[in-house]
Formats: structure tokens, C-alpha cells, sequence
């Protein structure tokens, strides 16, 4: 949903980007 409003361009993702799996799943979501 955040992807789609205008004038967003991107996301701070925490500690999720720590682990590659639960980042894959943010990027999956986002494509």
C-alpha cells in the first residue's frame, strides 16, 4: 500500500534488512 501512494519512494525496513529472508519477503511484497 505505502509503495503505491505518490511521492513515496521507498521504505526503512529495521532489523528486518538484517536477515535476508525477511527481506526477500519485503521485496516479494513490493514486486
Amino acid at each position: 500500500e505505502l509503495m503505491a501512494v505518490s511521492n513515496v519512494d521507498g521504505a526503512l525496513v529495521g532489523g528486518a534488512s538484517l536477515k535476508a529472508e525477511d527481506f526477500l519477503g519485503i521485496l516479494a511484497a513490493y514486486r
